[in-house]
């Protein structure tokens, strides 16, 4: 009996053991088509990120350094409900591969400009300048904080 049983587990690991040599488990990730363009909403730089920064402050909202590189300079709050990017010439920018796109549903689309249907982003640009509200963190303020992102804006 006991003969039977470890031959019937010998003859089990054998299978398993050829299934797993043979017909490798592989770890791929499905591919998202690319963007479908990087068109930039600007075709010439007209705002610094301190002007960024200035207009902001005027609306009561400090922004602080994140990140700089040669194409852009990221600024944001406190909180960091806010992304302000004051971006450089567009063909550099183009040339570094930037897309002004997130991915939705497994393709890339553009930002949405409103915080609705669980939208975890919206964006707002003027000139080279383009800010993203983070709906979450922001919550049920979200319309608020655009509000207050338009005025700045507008002071640039």
């Amino acid at each position: 009996m006991h003969l039977v049983a470890a031959t019937v587990v010998a003859v089990a690991l054998a299978g398993i053991a050829a299934v797993f040599t043979l017909v490798r488990p592989t770890d791929e990730r499905p591919v998202i088509p690319g963007p479908a363009d990087n068109d930039l909403p600007y075709t010439a730089v007209s705002y610094t990120a301190e002007d960024a920064r200035r207009a902001f402050a005027a609306e009561g909202i400090d922004l602080s350094p994140r990140s700089h590189s040669p194409t852009v300079t990221t600024l944001g709050n406190h909180a960091d409900v806010l992304e302000v990017d004051s971006f450089g010439d567009p063909d550099q920018v183009k040339q570094s591969g930037f897309s002004d796109s997130t991915v939705a549903n497994g393709r890339y689309v553009h930002f949405p400009r409103a915080c609705a249907s669980g939208a975890r982003d919206a964006e707002r640009w003027r000139g080279n300048v383009r800010v993203i509200v983070n709906c979450v963190l922001a919550g049920s303020a979200s319309s608020s904080w655009l509000r207050r992102v338009e005025r700045a804006l507008a002071r640039l």
